[in-house]
Protein backbone atom coordinates (compact mmCIF):
# COMPACT_ATOMS: atom_id res chain seq x y z
CA UNK A 1 0.00 0.00 0.00
CA UNK A 2 1.28 3.49 -1.10
CA UNK A 3 1.02 5.81 1.61
CA UNK A 4 -0.31 9.64 1.24
CA UNK A 5 2.68 11.51 1.73
CA UNK A 6 4.70 9.20 -0.83
CA UNK A 7 1.96 9.62 -3.30
CA UNK A 8 2.15 13.60 -2.94
CA UNK A 9 5.87 13.25 -3.52
CA UNK A 10 5.75 11.08 -6.83
CA UNK A 11 2.76 13.60 -8.14
CA UNK A 12 5.60 16.40 -7.53
CA UNK A 13 8.28 14.66 -8.92
CA UNK A 14 6.36 14.39 -12.09
CA UNK A 15 6.44 18.20 -12.69
CA UNK A 16 8.80 20.42 -14.37
CA UNK A 17 10.19 23.38 -12.25
CA UNK A 18 9.88 25.70 -11.69
CA UNK A 19 6.86 24.64 -10.19
CA UNK A 20 7.89 21.51 -8.72
CA UNK A 21 9.88 23.69 -6.63
CA UNK A 22 7.59 26.45 -5.91
CA UNK A 23 5.24 23.08 -4.97
CA UNK A 24 7.44 21.98 -2.56
CA UNK A 25 8.07 25.01 -0.77
CA UNK A 26 4.03 24.90 -0.50
CA UNK A 27 4.16 22.05 0.69
CA UNK A 28 6.47 22.70 3.77
CA UNK A 29 4.98 25.62 4.44
CA UNK A 30 1.55 23.74 4.72
CA UNK A 31 2.84 21.09 6.77
CA UNK A 32 4.28 23.02 8.97
CA UNK A 33 1.48 25.22 9.95
CA UNK A 34 -0.68 21.33 9.82
CA UNK A 35 2.17 19.47 11.31
CA UNK A 36 -0.66 16.40 12.08
CA UNK A 37 -2.44 16.58 9.21
CA UNK A 38 -2.85 14.03 6.74
CA UNK A 39 -0.82 13.95 3.15
CA UNK A 40 -3.15 12.58 0.18
CA UNK A 41 -4.37 12.79 -3.41
CA UNK A 42 -7.67 14.30 -4.16
CA UNK A 43 -9.27 15.38 -7.12
CA UNK A 44 -5.92 14.08 -8.99
CA UNK A 45 -4.38 16.62 -6.66
CA UNK A 46 -1.89 17.03 -3.92
CA UNK A 47 -3.77 18.06 -0.98
CA UNK A 48 -3.44 18.10 2.97
CA UNK A 49 -6.87 17.21 5.08
CA UNK A 50 -7.43 17.32 8.63
CA UNK A 51 -9.67 14.74 10.74
CA UNK A 52 -11.06 14.03 6.80
CA UNK A 53 -11.63 17.74 6.05
CA UNK A 54 -10.03 18.96 3.26
CA UNK A 55 -7.59 21.99 3.92
CA UNK A 56 -5.88 22.84 1.36
CA UNK A 57 -4.93 21.11 -2.03
CA UNK A 58 -2.45 22.82 -4.78
CA UNK A 59 -1.06 21.89 -8.34
CA UNK A 60 0.90 23.20 -10.87
CA UNK A 61 -0.50 24.09 -14.59
CA UNK A 62 0.94 25.52 -17.85
CA UNK A 63 1.30 29.16 -16.74
CA UNK A 64 0.94 28.91 -13.20
CA UNK A 65 0.10 27.52 -9.85
CA UNK A 66 -3.25 26.93 -7.86
CA UNK A 67 -4.03 26.82 -4.32
CA UNK A 68 -7.41 25.52 -4.21
CA UNK A 69 -8.73 26.15 -0.12
CA UNK A 70 -11.26 23.00 -0.51
CA UNK A 71 -14.15 25.43 -0.42
CA UNK A 72 -15.83 28.47 -2.54
CA UNK A 73 -16.21 31.11 0.39
CA UNK A 74 -13.03 31.02 1.75
CA UNK A 75 -10.76 33.11 0.12
CA UNK A 76 -13.77 35.93 -0.06
CA UNK A 77 -12.41 36.36 3.91
CA UNK A 78 -8.88 35.79 3.33
CA UNK A 79 -6.97 39.37 3.48
CA UNK A 80 -3.52 40.32 1.89
CA UNK A 81 -3.56 38.32 -1.62
CA UNK A 82 -0.58 39.53 -3.38
CA UNK A 83 -0.14 41.12 -6.41
CA UNK A 84 0.35 38.70 -9.16
CA UNK A 85 -2.13 36.33 -8.13
CA UNK A 86 -5.36 35.71 -9.18
CA UNK A 87 -8.41 34.23 -7.23
CA UNK A 88 -11.31 32.81 -9.53
CA UNK A 89 -13.68 30.49 -8.38
CA UNK A 90 -12.23 29.12 -4.75
CA UNK A 91 -8.76 28.87 -6.40
CA UNK A 92 -5.65 31.59 -5.71
CA UNK A 93 -3.47 31.52 -9.31
CA UNK A 94 0.18 32.13 -8.15
CA UNK A 95 3.37 32.44 -10.49
CA UNK A 96 5.03 29.61 -11.18
CA UNK A 97 7.85 30.71 -9.82
CA UNK A 98 6.36 32.27 -6.82
CA UNK A 99 4.45 30.41 -3.93
CA UNK A 100 2.46 32.29 -1.57
CA UNK A 101 3.83 33.38 1.65
CA UNK A 102 3.61 31.35 5.12
CA UNK A 103 2.05 34.17 6.27
CA UNK A 104 -0.73 34.06 3.64
CA UNK A 105 -0.80 29.87 3.94
CA UNK A 106 -1.32 30.45 7.77
CA UNK A 107 -4.01 32.75 7.22
CA UNK A 108 -5.71 30.49 4.39
CA UNK A 109 -5.54 27.54 6.69
CA UNK A 110 -7.10 29.14 9.61
CA UNK A 111 -10.07 30.64 7.67
CA UNK A 112 -10.04 26.93 6.31
CA UNK A 113 -10.49 25.62 10.04
CA UNK A 114 -12.54 27.75 10.77
CA UNK A 115 -15.10 27.32 7.95
CA UNK A 116 -15.39 23.66 9.20
CA UNK A 117 -16.10 24.21 12.85
CA UNK A 118 -18.75 26.49 11.67
CA UNK A 119 -21.93 24.58 12.85
CA UNK A 120 -24.51 25.13 14.56
CA UNK A 121 -26.68 21.79 14.32
CA UNK A 122 -24.62 18.65 14.71
CA UNK A 123 -20.92 17.89 15.53
CA UNK A 124 -18.83 20.52 15.83
CA UNK A 125 -15.01 20.08 15.58
CA UNK A 126 -12.35 23.21 16.78
CA UNK A 127 -9.35 22.95 15.95
CA UNK A 128 -5.68 24.84 17.54
CA UNK A 129 -3.76 26.66 15.15
CA UNK A 130 -1.83 23.39 14.17
CA UNK A 131 -4.51 21.27 12.99
CA UNK A 132 -4.71 19.01 15.99
CA UNK A 133 -8.20 19.23 17.82
CA UNK A 134 -9.39 21.64 20.50
CA UNK A 135 -12.75 20.63 21.29
CA UNK A 136 -15.30 18.63 20.12
CA UNK A 137 -19.11 18.26 21.27
CA UNK A 138 -22.71 18.67 19.52
CA UNK A 139 -24.39 21.98 18.54
CA UNK A 140 -28.34 22.66 18.63
CA UNK A 141 -29.62 25.59 17.06
CA UNK A 142 -26.30 27.51 17.69
CA UNK A 143 -25.58 26.74 21.23
CA UNK A 144 -23.32 24.18 22.52
CA UNK A 145 -25.71 20.77 23.76
CA UNK A 146 -24.56 17.48 24.92
CA UNK A 147 -21.48 15.92 25.54
CA UNK A 148 -17.96 18.33 25.10
CA UNK A 149 -14.60 17.45 25.41
CA UNK A 150 -11.40 19.79 25.19
CA UNK A 151 -8.28 18.58 24.15
CA UNK A 152 -4.76 20.07 24.65
CA UNK A 153 -1.97 20.29 21.58
CA UNK A 154 -0.88 17.68 22.28
CA UNK A 155 -3.80 15.11 21.81
CA UNK A 156 -4.77 14.40 25.76
CA UNK A 157 -7.86 15.39 27.44
CA UNK A 158 -7.84 18.69 29.28
CA UNK A 159 -11.82 18.78 29.93
CA UNK A 160 -15.32 17.16 29.79
CA UNK A 161 -18.71 18.08 30.21
CA UNK A 162 -22.01 18.72 28.87
CA UNK A 163 -24.53 21.09 28.32
CA UNK A 164 -27.92 21.75 27.46
CA UNK A 165 -29.41 24.52 25.39
CA UNK A 166 -25.76 26.41 26.07
CA UNK A 167 -25.76 26.16 29.50
CA UNK A 168 -23.40 23.48 31.79
CA UNK A 169 -25.31 20.81 33.47
CA UNK A 170 -23.87 17.49 35.01
CA UNK A 171 -20.16 16.36 35.72
CA UNK A 172 -17.36 18.45 34.78
CA UNK A 173 -14.32 16.81 34.79
CA UNK A 174 -10.48 18.18 34.63
CA UNK A 175 -7.48 16.80 33.87
CA UNK A 176 -3.75 16.84 33.64
CA UNK A 177 -1.49 15.85 31.06
CA UNK A 178 -1.39 12.85 31.95
CA UNK A 179 -4.98 11.52 32.49
CA UNK A 180 -5.49 11.78 36.19
CA UNK A 181 -8.63 13.87 37.26
CA UNK A 182 -7.79 16.92 38.96
CA UNK A 183 -11.30 17.92 39.20
CA UNK A 184 -14.69 16.98 39.27
CA UNK A 185 -17.87 19.28 39.63
CA UNK A 186 -21.57 18.95 39.24
CA UNK A 187 -23.47 21.88 37.87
Amino acid sequence: MVDGPALVEAHLAGLPEPQQGTLRSLREMLISVLPRAEEGIKYRMPSISVRGFGVAAYDGFSNHCSYFPMSGSVLATVSGIPEGAATLQGTLQFPIDNPPTLALVRRLVAARLAEISDVTNGKRLVFHADGSLKAEGSMKDGLLHGKWRWHRRDGSIMRTGSFRSGVQTGAWETFDADGNLVSSKTH
